[in-house]
């Protein structure tokens, strides 16, 4: 359950005030160093930074697939039953009474799109726009900086964790990623917000170029700085950290201009805004085939304590014309078949209109999924708003690393074992994509010379389970088992297992709640995954 947190809304007053004075200069000083991950250059005004030394990103650059996924991040803590709207639930209504949504487009009898996002409805009924509803995770946090951390890190609350979900676990796999990068951009961040997505262990490298002409000057006079000649201190090691992302961002200084330089937008993103802006140069970048796999871009505003209508009206506006701009752009030639787009939050907002005409920080809310290649409709059940938690929030019915762990695997194609442990654990499969993009990677998580998963029995189980497998090699055995939002609810190490065909037995933890899990095995550095359904009496 979440628990309260001062400063989460507006009549904690001081507390308040100096919770977003925090957030804000932490925000000033992750997008000055953005320092943290990239080359920035100035394209259509905006600022763009090329994300290297990502050894997930590098993985992807060297697959055969030349897919791409486009991440915006919703800055604030998007309203998000003001998004996609109960519009038959009495309760919605009566907890809102001044800023509930009227006029909402319907899209099934249930549901509704606030009519600032008027052009998504369309490209909902086409299939090209997905809905993940109650989005979240366990044990919430209301903090801006620390629930934005856990999105980005693909970690729990509390843990500190300074690499980002897409940089962790193949920094691990490709250690030679930094002495052979490739000769290109695998990833490109749009304006100054966080860096933390692309970070890895080794290195984060990036620098800001504010225009064109400096970009120019960067790539021609081979300007380079001496990483090493700096004062042994806390101040010198930043001074390195600086002059290590400048070194950096000149190999990719010019690929990225080119690329921007020979592609091009054939719709007009003006009713757009700031994102729209940033979308279409996401575009141009990748019609000019700049090669990059990933692009990170933000808009931001969604923190409304007070008088929401108004502001939520314009920024939701601003998103939704964006995403129908770039489907339409990209659709003209054929390009959208290789994009896949995906919006998030930090958090939501409480159910509860507050006293000022606004929302305080809350917990879950709906993502949009978008592209070509989609199941489409709606993804999960609608937020309960009849039972909340402790602190009367929204309880998160999706972890959001099922829906990140379902596009690495059957977007980019990245095996199931490696999903579970970029993210420490097995969380439910979505089928997001359609079956002629869903990949079978069943032959590739249980290699035939190490461990197969023969059968899991009884299924659905009552109180006891047993689990048969083949071992070709001796080696560590743990089983766990996890619920819908990555809770390990049992662990069970059954130390050295020698090889042969053999039986694990284990019993459900008692009062356990009825319903799906995923059971996991881990054998040494191998995993399997398989969901089964438990029944408690």
């Amino acid at each position: 359950m979440c628990s309260q947190h001062f400063g989460t809304k507006l009549e904690d007053g001081e507390l308040h005030e100096q919770a977003h004075a925090s957030w804000s200069r932490r925000q000033f000083l992750r997008g000055m160093a953005l320092s943290g991950a990239a080359t920035t250059l100035g394209l259509n005004g905006r600022t763009v930074s090329a994300k290297v030394a990502n050894p997930l990103l590098r993985a992807l650059a060297e697959s055969t697939s030349s897919r791409i996924l486009v991440v915006i991040q919703l800055s604030g803590g998007n309203d998000g039953l003001n998004t996609v709207i109960p519009i038959s639930n009495d309760i919605y209504h009566n907890v809102r009474p001044k800023i509930r949504i009227r006029n909402a487009i319907t899209i099934d009898s249930e549901t509704g799109l606030h009519p600032s996002l008027s052009r998504l409805a369309p490209l909902y009924h086409e299939g090209k726009l997905q809905i993940v509803q109650n989005v979240g995770y366990a044990s919430p946090s209301l903090s801006h900086f620390e629930s934005t951390d856990v999105w980005l890190s693909g970690k729990n609350v509390g843990v500190f964790e300074r690499t980002g979900w897409s940089g962790r676990f193949l920094e691990h796999a490709y250690p030679t990623y930094i002495d052979d990068p490739p000769d290109h951009p695998v990833a490109v961040q749009i304006g100054a917000s966080e860096p933390l997505l692309f970070s890895g262990h080794n290195r984060s490298l990036g620098i800001t170029l504010p225009d064109h002409n400096l970009l120019e000057r960067l790539a021609s006079s081979g300007m380079r700085y001496d990483e090493n000649d700096v004062p042994a201190t806390a101040t010198g090691q930043e001074i390195a950290f600086v002059r290590q992302v400048s070194n950096d961002s000149f190999m990719y200084a010019r690929a990225i201009k080119e690329a921007f330089d020979s592609g091009r937008n054939t719709v007009d993103y003006s009713e757009g805004g700031g994102i729209g802006w940033d979308l279409a140069t996401v575009a141009r970048l990748i019609r000019g085939k700049l090669g990059a796999r990933i692009y990170h871009v933000s808009i931001g505003g969604f923190d409304t304590h007070a008088y929401q209508a108004a502001s939520h009206d314009q920024l939701l506006y601003h998103l939704g014309n964006s995403i129908a701009d770039f489907v339409s752009d990209l659709s003209s030639d054929g390009l959208l078949n290789e994009v896949c787009g995906l919006t998030f939050s930090e958090f939501g907002r409480r159910i509860y209109q507050n006293g000022s005409d606004g929302t305080d920080h809350g917990t879950s809310a709906p993502m949009f999924v978008f592209g070509t290649g989609l199941r489409g409709g709606l993804v999960g059940k609608a937020p309960d708003l009849a039972n909340l938690d402790l602190d009367h929030n929204l309880i998160p019915e999706t972890d959001f690393r099922s829906v990140y762990g379902s596009v690495l695997r059957d977007w980019f194609e990245i095996p199931q074992p490696k999903v579970d442990y970029l993210f420490d654990g097995a969380y439910p499969v979505l089928n997001l994509f359609n079956g002629s993009l869903t990949t079978n990677f069943e032959q590739e998580e249980t290699p035939p010379d190490q461990i197969k998963l023969v059968s899991v029995y009884p299924n659905p189980i009552i109180r006891d389970a047993n689990i048969l497998i083949d071992l070709n090699t001796a080696g560590t055995i743990i089983v766990y088992l996890v619920d819908v939002l990555g809770r390990t609810v049992l662990k069970h190490d059954l130390g050295i297992v020698q090889a042969g065909r053999r039986v694990i037995s284990f019993d459900t933890p008692e009062n356990l709640a009825s319903g799906t899990y995923i059971l996991r095995i881990q054998h040494n550095h191998l995993s399997l995954t398989k969901a089964v359904n438990i029944i408690n009496n």
